[in-house]
């Protein structure tokens, strides 16, 4: 590529003539500056030169007239030797350089070149500029003793070259003597000239190398340029290309350079409800409810998409849920990122709703689908000789609605409410006849493997109410009602919950509630995931807790702010089973101090109320009192936030176990958005908190196994019974793996196969271990509600123990593997956590 005149022209002004002035500067400065400091420099040497040789011929006076003084000479003959001792004093390079004495007349002592003037007085000398020079010099050292003075005077001994000379003089008062001797500024022209001649050489050698540079620079400058340049078209030309697909992108899109938002779609832009312009002008931080550097760390693999769950800062709107689908690219050397934006708000609502209408269907098609043995009620029976008086009052007394007749020990009829009202009431028939005369026979009878659906053709077909039901010895076990049968529809998830909704008191909750050991026993007898099974018991539990809140706001009066009662702990993850205990809590709006008492007053009294119930019906208190009567765990959104950096930055064993069931927390009631900024605040206040997470993972690391060194599955529950196996404290590691990813991948879903997918699908667990913590997961709660639904169909309270030697091998063996998958999570734990520090 060839560069443009416009392009020379930058390129000359900006580098080539700063240059050529930089060099022009430089020797101006030469001349100016350098060259007169070095001439000043010069002379102010020559100067000490001679002021210090003066003083040593001064010295030397000095001496021979102590000589004098100490009587060893006279003073003709101390001034005739220091004459004489003078007049051979020479120096300089040639060594004509010489001393001269004059007196205070001034008459010449002695001068080793011009001895005419020896003895003469010579006030009336003059150079040939009519300076009187040896009068000056007397005036000099009369007023200072000693100083300089310049005048004309011959060459060295060439009496024929007359040149300006610098001379110092020096009194020497005890004989008033005048020394003095001089210097040349010939020669002084002379070093100066040989010094600006080797000035300039250097400076134009100088140049001669910075020209050089200067070309070598003009040419690399040149080439940086063209490849810049090309470069910089290639960049162009690519951003292009990347923008095109984002304007032709169906889904919002944002192009990222350099850290900065470059361009976005219209599809982006009416999410955001804003201007492309606007757009480029904000920053990532300040669209999405999620940091820009945390999200750069996440992305390593140019070639590979990663997925974020957030929130997108709608203007003057609530805030949306969106997914983000972030892929790096590079334009050249730039690093660059598509973000590709979707709305889940109403996908998440439609997904919600088809899970929800095939959970009914599953559920629906599951209990029909079931045998009815399940169903069938025990027999009443009586004679045939039996009156229908008597079989009134016993089936009044047994609070049946059917009864059999029995010829022999063989059932041969059947007398139902019904037939009581139409044959006898009716038609006014004598009660005191034998019950066989209005007995309905032949009694239908079906096989006790007979499916819920099959019967309800046979009650539709035949007409009838009621079915005698036998085992597979055709012997009659009991009884099935039509009734019971339709009951079983109402009992669907949809049905109860409506019935909660409209339930006045909680008489009327627990008779519902009753009903779900049933409906679960049913969905784990046919193969039920373990995420339907939760999903029910929460969504009823739910109901029911809203009801509960709803009759208790009743009561109280309604609330003094926005309050969110959250559930936490399994309740939080919706993994309640029927054996959980309450976990719940209540954050409440931020008020001012004068009202903060009185409000939290309220809330205690609603939570209190609604705790009480809850225990009613069957969801006993916490034993680590983490409920919503408890003062500790009712408090405004600003002290769950000093709560949360407390535990947070005390990271003891007590601290993260209260935080490991809180982090959890999942509002009941509608107001989300309470919940939804706390778990932000708790995502911010976790940010590089090593430490914080280092702790959550050391309950896990310390996790011990319950199969010991022979391969046996050994107890691990709190009783003395060695037999017994707690399933909870297996799946504990589990829950608490996935929750410690979760925060630190800052998901806000809770319910840990929720989290696990997302995990996942954010690259933060490979296929495999996906996988196996899922089939663990599910194995063991299916195990748990197997154990509980048998234990309450049984009229005892569930728990979490199972007994070992009830077991199959292939159980043990299934726990075995789960138990050493555990292992494989301590060691990632150990090495993503552990290591950090």
């Amino acid at each position: 590529m060839y560069l443009t005149p416009k392009d020379i022209r930058r390129f000359l002004s900006g580098i080539v003539f700063p240059s050529i002035l930089a060099i022009a500067l430089f020797i101006i400065s030469i001349y100016i500056f350098i060259i007169p400091v070095f001439e000043n420099n010069i002379i102010d040497k020559k100067r000490e030169m001679i002021s210090e040789l003066v003083n040593t011929a001064w010295s030397l006076i000095e001496d021979y007239d102590q000589n004098y003084k100490d009587g060893l000479i006279s003073l003709e003959e101390a001034q005739q030797l220091a004459i004489n001792k003078i007049e051979k004093m020479r120096y300089g390079d040639e060594s004509k350089d010489y001393f001269w004495i004059t007196d205070l007349v001034p008459r010449m002592i002695m001068h080793p070149y011009r001895k005419e003037l020896n003895g003469k007085e010579l006030t009336n000398y003059f150079d040939q500029e009519g300076k009187a020079l040896f009068v000056v010099a007397v005036d000099t050292v009369k007023n200072s003793t000693e100083g300089f003075i310049d005048y004309m005077w011959q060459w060295k001994d060439d009496s024929s070259r007359v040149v300006p000379k610098l001379s110092f003089v020096k009194l020497y008062s005890d004989w008033n003597w005048i020394i003095g001797t001089g210097i040349y500024l010939e020669d002084v022209k002379e070093e100066i000239s040989a010094l600006e001649n080797r000035l300039i050489k250097i400076t134009f050698i100088v140049i001669g190398i910075v020209s050089l540079i200067i070309l070598f620079i003009v040419k690399q400058s040149l080439d940086i340029e063209r490849k810049r340049r090309n470069i910089e078209n290639k960049l162009k030309s690519s951003r292009r290309k990347y923008q095109s697909l984002v304007e032709a992108s169906i889904d919002g899109t944002l192009l990222v350079i350099d850290n900065k938002i470059k361009f976005s779609n219209v599809k982006f832009n009416n999410m955001l409800g804003s201007s492309a312009s606007y757009v480029i002008s904000l920053n990532f931080d300040s669209i999405f409810d999620i940091g820009w550097d945390n999200v750069k760390l996440k992305i390593k693999n140019p070639g590979k998409s990663v997925s974020f769950d957030t929130q997108l800062k709608v203007l003057n709107k609530p805030q949306k849920d969106v997914v983000l689908t972030i892929s790096k690219v590079y334009f050249g050397k730039q690093e660059g990122y598509i973000i590709i934006v979707k709305d889940i708000t109403k996908v998440e609502l439609v997904e919600k709703q088809t899970k929800q209408l095939s959970n009914e269907i599953q559920t629906s098609l599951l209990l029909m689908n079931q045998p009815i043995k399940h169903f069938v009620k025990d027999l009443l029976k009586c004679d045939i000789e039996t009156s229908i008086h008597d079989v009134a009052l016993i089936m009044t007394k047994k609070n049946q609605n059917v009864l059999f007749i029995t010829q022999n020990n063989n059932i041969i009829g059947i007398v139902t409410d019904s037939d009581l009202r139409s044959r006898v009431l009716a038609k006014n028939f004598d009660s005191s006849n034998s019950i066989a005369q209005i007995m309905t026979a032949p009694v239908l009878e079906v096989q006790d493997n007979l499916l819920l659906y099959e019967a309800v053709l046979i009650f539709n077909k035949q007409n009838v109410s009621h079915l005698a039901v036998k085992n597979n010895k055709s012997k009659i076990i009991g009884v099935l009602n039509n009734n019971d049968v339709h009951a079983m529809h109402r009992n669907s998830i949809s049905y109860l919950v409506r019935e909660v909704e409209i339930a006045e008191n909680t008489e009327y909750i627990e008779k519902i509630t009753n009903k779900l050991p049933i409906l679960i026993k049913a969905l784990i007898d046919s193969g039920a995931r373990t995420q339907n099974i939760t999903r029910i018991i929460t969504s009823l539990t739910d109901a029911i807790t809203n009801r509960l809140i709803a009759l208790a706001i009743d009561s109280l009066g309604s609330p003094p702010c926005k309050f969110a009662f959250i559930a936490v702990g399994s309740e939080g993850r919706m993994e309640q089973t029927l054996a959980t205990d309450q976990d719940n809590a209540i954050i409440f709006e931020n008020v001012d101090k004068n009202n903060h008492l009185v409000y939290k007053k309220y809330f205690l009294e609603l939570g209190e109320k609604v705790t009480k119930a809850l225990n009613q019906l069957g969801f006993k208190y916490c034993k680590g009192e983490v409920m919503a009567n408890n003062p500790k765990w009712v408090l405004s959104i600003t002290e769950w936030e000093n709560q949360f950096t407390n535990w947070i930055n005390n990271s003891d064993p007590k601290s993260i176990l209260e935080a490991g069931i809180f982090f959890d927390l999942r509002c009941i009631n509608n107001e989300k958005n309470l919940t939804k900024n706390l778990q932000n605040f708790i995502f911010q206040a976790i940010e590089n908190k090593a430490v914080f997470f280092q702790h959550m993972a050391n309950p896990i690391l310390n996790y011990k196994s319950v199969v010991n060194l022979f391969g046996n599955i050994v107890s691990n529950s709190k009783n003395n019974d060695q037999n017994t196996l707690d399933i909870k404290k297996i799946i504990l590691p589990i829950t608490s793996f996935i929750r410690l990813y979760s925060l630190n991948n800052k998901i806000h879903a809770t319910n840990s196969l929720i989290r696990l997918e997302k995990l996942y699908a954010a690259n933060q667990i490979n296929k495999t271990l996906f996988n196996e913590i899922n089939v663990s997961y599910n194995y063991l709660m299916l195990l748990r509600f197997k154990s509980q639904t048998n234990e309450l169909l049984k009229k005892r309270d569930p728990d979490n123990l199972i007994n070992i030697e009830e077991l199959t091998d292939i159980e043990k063996t299934t726990i075995k593997k789960i138990i050493s998958d555990i292992s494989n999570l301590q060691i990632q734990l150990n090495f993503d956590f552990k290591g950090n520090l």
